[in-house]
């Protein structure tokens, strides 16, 4: 399994559970030639399992989970109480995205578009940026997040919403979760029992 690729393309699996080969190529800006060849090794190496339809792409193993869990429990003792403080940060934003997409989704498309929507994520995005910037020497696994949220953001003001809350591209919104769930798996978190308010 080519090392960068492979390495990349496992943690997007450990948190998406399973993708397809584009799904997986726009998520790390790679030529679908190069996933393709990191898919058949990793599931040469009982890694993942290709479901057999398309749509629904290739499913990480159980082998697969700690493998790429490995990468994720690297992180030290001390870049873990770093991001823990960062990511009371990434909670206040938490709110201020769900408010955005709302707002977006319920929107009058004749009268509010695109630009005033622009206007209020580029504040969230310049915010994340600067929370991975930080994260990002003490957690490699949160390495792509930064570059997958400024071509998401990129191509909504240029035009393209789904890139916003789209459900079938790597929108915002999808990368957003799919962070979320990072910082949670980093800290041994749960997102039932945060959502609850029990301890962890």
């Amino acid at each position: 399994m080519p090392a960068v690729v492979g390495e990349r393309m496992m943690h997007v699996l450990l948190i998406k559970h399973r993708a397809t080969t584009t799904q997986l190529a726009e998520a790390l800006d790679v030529p679908t030639e190069r996933i393709f060849a990191a898919l058949r090794d990793a599931e040469a190496l009982g890694y993942i399992q290709d479901s057999g339809k398309p749509r629904l792409g290739w499913a990480i193993t159980e082998d697969g989970v700690r493998y790429a869990q490995r990468r994720v429990d690297q992180t030290s003792a001390d870049g873990k109480a770093v991001i823990s403080t960062r990511y009371e940060v990434f909670r206040e934003l938490n709110g201020e995205l769900k408010k955005l997409c709302t707002d977006w989704q319920t929107r009058d498309p004749a009268t509010n578009g695109a630009a005033e929507f622009s206007d209020r994520l580029g504040p969230i995005d310049d915010r994340i940026q600067r929370i991975l910037a930080e994260i990002r020497p003490l957690a490699d696994h949160f390495a792509d997040y930064g570059a997958r949220f400024a071509r998401a953001r990129t191509k909504f003001e240029s035009g393209v919403e789904g890139y916003l809350t789209g459900v079938l591209v790597d929108s915002y919104h999808n990368i957003w979760f799919e962070c979320h769930e990072c910082f949670l798996i980093t800290l041994g978190r749960s997102r039932s029992n945060e959502e609850s308010g029990s301890p962890q």
